[in-house]
């Protein structure tokens, strides 16, 4: 007698294909998720670097500002050749100076008017660069001074205003290791 094998209909097969098509399908999606996870923790470091450069820049203005025995002048925007870190409040850009628009003058200005017009970080309070160091900077920080009005009212709470103190407002900028990568701080200095 002769036994005839069954007729197989490939049950398993197609189970087994729907299940790895499931496995790669799965392995697909961890990795999208793995990529966009490693790029936004890139991305926070490198604000995380801008930060700490304009925190820099605004601790290194502060150093100046209380190494001062007397503030110097106020720039003069007109003299191009007056260099002083102390601006007015809200002054004009020294190239348009009759354009006023409204917006801060440093809301809208790009890496080249700060290079130009700022306090570079340099020598040992410059940090290193992106091409020295894989945390480094795409630019040097660099800050600016502006002398507040005397005000009528205390900037302090449960404080009585006194005439003779001086407050000067810190802008700092910072870049992270990609050059788009900026953050601008600001700080009141009581003098």
């Amino acid at each position: 007698m002769r036994i005839e094998p069954k007729r197989q209909r490939g049950a398993v097969m197609i189970a087994a294909l729907m299940i790895l098509l499931l496995m790669t399908i799965f392995g697909i999606s961890t990795m999208d998720t793995n990529i966009l996870e490693e790029k936004m923790a890139g991305n926070m470091r490198d604000r995380n670097t801008a930060f700490q450069a304009a925190e820099s820049a605004l601790r290194a203005a502060e150093k100046w500002i209380a190494a001062q025995a007397n503030l110097p002048d106020v720039r003069d925007i007109s003299n191009s050749s007056d260099t002083s870190p102390l601006w007015a409040l809200n002054s004009p850009d020294p190239q348009y100076p009759t354009i006023t628009n409204g917006t801060p003058w440093w809301d809208e200005r790009d890496a080249a008017w700060w290079a130009a017009n700022g306090v570079v970080l340099s020598g040992g309070q410059a940090l290193p660069s992106v091409d020295a160091s894989p945390g480094g900077v795409a630019a040097q920080p660099v800050y600016l001074i502006e002398k507040l009005p005397p005000s009528t009212e205390s900037l302090e709470a449960a404080q009585s205003l006194d005439t003779s103190d001086i407050y000067l407002q810190v802008t700092a900028r910072g870049v992270g290791g990609a050059a788009s990568t900026v953050v601008v701080l600001q700080t009141v200095y009581k003098w």
